[in-house]
């Protein structure tokens, strides 16, 4: 279920940049990604780690330093373009150049989009994409830097939920699901755009991993509705059916090694329901193209 963009990516010497990466998959990511070097080289590994909570990109910091890699941490709301560009001016006057970008900032609402309020569409829309577009904008000229002598890669997490939309009974993620087959649709056109520059892109479609996704609403912006807890139902929901986000991770980053496009980090029951609901969905689209050829 992968589709290779091309090129196999070296990890060694690098200089990368996670967005979300206080927790969850980002955190994940940043810690397999330290691992990979050999101990005695591993201060090589240059990683910024960077969240909208300063606190908790501090404390990934903390443990990277412990591993032996070189990190910093940043506070950085990708859905405000100014602290992007500060994000980058300070990647760029820290280390200099910058080898990979993990755009894995996300929120999420599971919620009928009649019953989601305008704030809440905004809000999600802002993270998930404009985020991402506000991150390629401003880090594409530091890549294109380190292209064609090193590694020059972005990896786009979107979702299971942007290749198909399983059934969850009364409710449905709907703009959530609408973000992350705008990020799909984004990388696939963004990867033959850069491919020229010498700059390959990976996209990201993982199923349900163990993170705090359930409670994304505690740290939503003022200006789109303020913080709301999270419940300890969609908790339990999450801890009880998600991947473990160290698996996520070094799934991530052995397709991000093979060169791979489309990254499916799934186990074995996620790939089960995956298979189905792809086949369904591509099912149905072969059979409205055979019906477009009878009158």
């Amino acid at each position: 279920m992968t589709k290779s963009s091309g090129q196999s990516v070296n990890l060694d010497n690098c200089v990368s940049v996670i967005t979300g990466g206080g927790s969850g998959i980002g955190r994940s990511v940043a810690m397999e990604l330290a691992k990979a070097t050999p101990s005695e080289n591993r201060s090589s590994t240059r990683i910024v780690v960077s969240d909208i909570r300063f606190e908790a990109a501090q404390e990934v910091v903390t443990s990277l330093e412990k591993l032996g890699a070189t990190a910093v941490a940043f506070e950085c709301d990708v859905s405000n373009e100014e602290d992007v560009v500060k994000l980058a001016n300070k990647t760029k006057s820290t280390f200099g150049k910058l080898n990979l970008l993990f755009n894995i900032a996300g929120v999420n609402l599971v919620r009928k989009l009649h019953e989601t309020s305008s704030n809440d569409v905004e809000w999600l829309f802002s993270v998930n994409v404009f985020g991402m577009c506000h991150m390629v904008r401003h880090f594409v000229p530091l890549l294109k830097a380190a292209a064609g002598s090193e590694t020059a890669h972005i990896v786009n997490v979107s979702s299971g939920f942007g290749l198909a939309v399983p059934s969850m009974g009364p409710v449905q993620p709907s703009a959530y699901a609408g973000t992350k087959h705008a990020v799909v649709g984004l990388s696939d056109a963004m990867r033959k755009e850069l491919a020229p520059d010498c700059i390959g892109l990976s996209v990201v479609c993982p199923g349900v991993v163990n993170t705090d996704a359930w409670n994304s609403m505690s740290f939503r912006q003022a200006r789109f509705g303020g913080p709301k807890q999270g419940t300890a139902e969609s908790k339990e929901r999450l801890k009880a059916w998600g991947q473990d986000p160290k698996e996520t991770a070094n799934l991530v980053l052995a397709g991000l090694c093979r060169g791979d496009f489309f990254i499916l980090p799934l186990d074995d029951a996620g790939r089960s329901s995956m298979r189905t609901e792809i086949e369904e969905r591509y099912g149905a689209l072969r059979s409205a193209l055979e019906k477009s050829y009878k009158p």
